[in-house]
């Protein structure tokens, strides 16, 4: 949305850039460190755009990441210290 309102270079490839890892984190979530790595990745969004809503106190698409943000980091928690890594239950 940043591309299409702003003309914003930066979050065209960003956008891409996250949605990749989100992907192929998604796709390949048996590996080892996936919940490690969507954990950071969540973590890293939810300061990103926690900072962006922040500055212009416009909640899309702002807060509306921050949200999701938070409830993927809980999850990926919740998998990484009660769940286990790796294990079938996924």
């Amino acid at each position: 949305m940043g591309y299409i309102k702003a003309k914003s270079v930066p979050s065209l490839v960003a956008g891409c850039v996250c949605g990749f890892i989100a992907l192929l984190l998604g796709y390949r979530y048996t590996w080892h460190f996936a919940p490690h790595a969507a954990f950071i990745l969540a973590l890293v969004l939810i300061f990103l755009m926690g900072r962006r809503y922040l500055r212009t106190r416009k909640a899309m698409p702002a807060l509306l990441i921050v949200v999701l943000s938070v409830i993927v980091a809980i999850v990926q928690l919740y998998i990484i210290f009660f769940v286990g890594l790796g294990s079938d239950q996924l």
